[in-house]
């Protein structure tokens, strides 16, 4: 393994994704529905107090993402057609945006959703979930570094000159959590109506990485020579040991942690007949609008088993040989660099466990009736960096319109990360099955595609009877009928 792909992995792993042909844990067509469930509760787990369906039992969900600044699939190159027919893709078709500006960044993030429950009651409810994430950043990454790391150190344009950079960052984590939700109504005046939810998390610590590089002063004079005069870097990681199994698996426990996502919602004269299955009539407006506010992510995994830190301070070294260096695994990385650095195989460790945050944040939902089955919402995302030593979430707006009913949805979202680049997405909700992607330009090859995104969802709602029995899923009962004495 060569040395710049091990770097390449520390700091741009989405960028090295992208470039190999394989990023929306928000699901912007399907999170913002009053039929959200199990979709919902990440943004805000008040949406399911006092819900339109009395229980959701969800099956399997799974959502994956990738973006970044740098690598793009240019347009028209026919990937899905290509993918289908057993052809390769062009490598040319594949390349990057090599500007100064602004830095580069990349985020990715993936989540499998196991069986989970949710109980909502008029007044109190109640959810469990759980699921296998998996979450990575990489932000203010030099473009120069960014061009070493796809064209390699013999990039002649780049040689000769000194580059310097500080405050990049670079994180991994993967982690199974198992949640519990309580939710409930806050007051319920129709004209101000609010409701309150809060999950809390255990969090099973599979595989952690960190990378904290506050300077770096670089320079190759050719292809075979690192000169760096000054680095001041941490890193850190507990990952598999070469892809062995047993002790060091991938799926192994190597650390735990707690963590938190709460938020209130606000009802402008929300109607109670939307919401009983005996006096909702179709077309029935359920408020004016909603308004919500919640912390998303908030904790941290601590990883102790299989764990290693490392420092550099003010160091400096001239590597010959750089372009040959080649790794079996992280244990040789860390030797090479604590000998090139500090002319001493072990001098750079500097402990044997890790604290990484979650990529926390704050939000806003905005959700605008204008009758029964048309809404337009805006949402805003704002990361809340917790600590040098944690995952970064990517700032992100959505305008979503979409139409809903029980049994049918779509959404048609717009979302910005980063404020770059619109992405325009769809989705679909039909009966059990949800089924969209926040980023519809690499299916159809439009415009130049900066990621990838994709989800699913599998669950029944259960629409409660007049009696708050029986099942109606597909026949909603009558009013004369609820309304007839007995």
């Amino acid at each position: 393994m060569r040395l710049r792909t091990l770097l390449c992995l520390i700091l741009t792993v989405p960028l090295s994704v992208l470039r190999n042909d394989v990023y929306a844990q928000e699901m912007w067509g399907a999170a913002s529905s009053n039929f959200a469930g199990h979709s919902g509760l990440a943004l805000n787990p008040a949406s399911i107090a006092d819900a339109p369906y009395r229980w959701e039992v969800h099956f399997l969900s799974f959502d994956a993402s990738l973006l970044n600044n740098y690598m793009y699939l240019q347009s028209k190159s026919k990937l899905i057609r290509k993918s289908l027919m057993g052809e390769s893709l062009e490598e040319d078709r594949v390349t990057d945006r090599y500007t100064r500006r602004p830095d580069k960044f990349g985020y990715a993030s993936a989540s499998l959703n196991y069986p989970s429950f949710i109980w909502s009651g008029k007044k109190l409810s109640l959810a469990f979930h759980l699921s296998t994430r998996f979450e990575f950043s990489a932000s203010n990454i030099p473009f120069h570094f960014a061009k070493y790391m796809k064209e390699g150190f013999d990039y002649d344009p780049q040689q000769r000159t000194s580059y310097s950079t500080d405050r990049a960052r670079a994180g991994l984590l993967n982690w199974h959590e198992a949640g519990f939700t309580i939710a409930g109504v806050l007051y319920d005046v129709p004209e101000t109506y609010w409701t309150g939810g809060l999950t809390l998390n255990y969090n099973y610590g599979l595989n952690g990485l960190f990378m904290k590089l506050d300077e770096l002063d670089y320079s190759v004079p050719f292809d075979s020579l690192l000169i760096v005069n000054d680095i001041s870097a941490e890193y850190g990681h507990a990952l598999p040991e070469n892809g062995t199994k047993g002790p060091d698996g991938a799926f192994d426990k190597r650390g735990g942690g707690y963590s938190l996502t709460g938020g209130v919602q606000f009802f402008r004269n929300r109607n109670m007949s939307y919401y009983d299955p005996c006096k909702y009539k179709p077309g029935d407006k359920p408020y004016d609008y909603r308004l919500g506010f919640s912390l998303i992510d908030v904790g941290y995994l601590k990883f102790t088993k299989g764990t290693r830190t490392f420092r550099f301070t003010d160091e400096s070294a001239d590597w010959y040989g750089i372009d040959t260096v080649k790794l079996g695994s992280l244990t040789n990385l860390d030797s090479t660099l604590s000998k090139e650095f500090l002319n001493s195989y072990f001098a750079s460790r500097d402990g044997r466990s890790m604290f990484v945050y979650l990529p926390a944040a704050i939000s806003v939902q905005y959700d605008y009736a204008l009758n029964g089955h048309w809404f337009l919402n805006f949402t805003a995302i704002q990361r809340l960096p917790l600590g040098a030593y944690g995952l970064r979430r990517a700032n992100q707006l959505s305008l979503t319109p979409r139409y809903e009913s029980r049994r049918f949805e779509c959404a048609l979202p717009l979302s910005f990360y980063e404020l770059f680049r619109p992405r325009v997405g769809l989705a679909l909700r039909w009966g059990i099955l949800t089924i969209g992607t926040d980023m519809i330009s690499p299916l159809v090859g439009i415009t130049d595609a900066y990621g990838a995104d994709f989800y699913f969802g599998i669950s029944l709602k259960n629409f409660s009877g007049c009696d708050g029995s029986g099942w109606r899923m597909k026949r909603r009962p009558s009013i004369e009928k609820c309304n007839t004495p007995k």
